[in-house]
């Protein structure tokens, strides 16, 4: 297995699947020998290389974790060196991008599965990569007309094995709801805290445990974060434009000292969150 991106997806994947004795040699692929030191040292990897193309050679399994916006560079560079057989599976955020960058360059003799596990922390690199990750968490698998269907059942019985919840969906679905859920929360949570910041340079001395709750996303990794915006835009304006609205409404109604309206619309959201199920509950299309 070759993990290209050792961070806190990848590394807990090779943690969890080498618990569960799934998997022989692994070996991390990354830019920074600092992290694949680390790597290393937990035993999450067992060789470590700065070049995709070495790393991949020989694998059975390729699991891309880098940040989406360059996988079209590591698609490039890998896809020379990709064995026969070789499953090339991915864990970016958004989906249509990725289908859209790999898609094109993965060789016809290796097999292609797009695959986004839904967990993680605000945390990165292989320091934060633990073994029980994906223990209860949905992972959604991304099938195209293209996609090889053992490849794809291999890359379900990964995931199962790990401890998710595999479902499936088209990739444009896919990103239409990530970006409601996932990618809009984080430019809010990034904004919130800028904006707090900027007409108050203590405030945040003063921060309990609802501003640290609501803005803990943002401590997530920029790099990352930039890229998934970018690659799924148009949700994420969409998301933007829906906030700025009902931001606009609300500020409407405290100008004019209107709290009926403002209640109704704290008490609509309140039955609403407090309606949502527990992560991986009531997965849709179980496989």
């Amino acid at each position: 297995m070759a993990v290209i991106g050792v961070g806190l997806i990848g590394g807990s994947l090779a943690l969890a699947l080498r618990r569960r004795g799934l998997v022989g040699e692994i070996v991390g692929v990354g830019r920074s020998t600092g992290n694949l030191a680390l790597a290393r040292r937990r035993r999450i990897v067992d060789r470590i290389t700065t070049d995709p193309a070495e790393g991949v050679r020989e694998a059975d399994l390729v699991v891309l974790a880098t940040p989406v916006g360059a996988l079209a560079e590591v698609g490039k560079a890998i896809a020379p060196a990709l064995g026969p057989g070789a499953v090339v599976t991915d864990v970016g955020s958004t989906k249509a991008s990725v289908l859209r960058d790999l898609e094109p360059v993965i060789p016809a003799h290796a097999f292609l599965v797009a695959a986004h596990p839904i967990a993680g922390t605000e945390d990165s690199g292989a320091g934060a990569a633990t073994a029980d990750l994906f223990e209860g968490s949905r992972c959604i698998l991304t099938p195209t007309p293209r996609t090889n269907a053992r490849a794809l059942a291999s890359v379900r019985r990964l995931w199962r094995a790990v401890g998710a919840r595999v479902i499936e969906m088209d990739a444009e679905d896919h990103d239409r709801i990530l970006g409601a859920v996932s990618h809009l929360p984080h430019v809010v949570a990034y904004a919130l805290v800028n904006a707090v910041t900027s007409f108050r340079k203590d405030a945040l001395d003063y921060a309990g445990g609802g501003f640290r709750d609501f803005t803990r996303i943002a401590a997530s990794h920029p790099i990352m974060w930039r890229d998934i915006v970018l690659a799924n835009r148009e949700s994420v304006l969409a998301g933007i434009d829906a906030t700025l609205a009902e931001l606009s409404r609300m500020r409407e109604w405290i100008d004019r000292s209107e709290g009926r309206p403002l209640e109704e619309a704290f008490l609509k959201a309140r039955i609403t969150r407090r309606g949502l199920r527990p992560p991986g509950a009531g997965a849709r299309r179980k496989r």
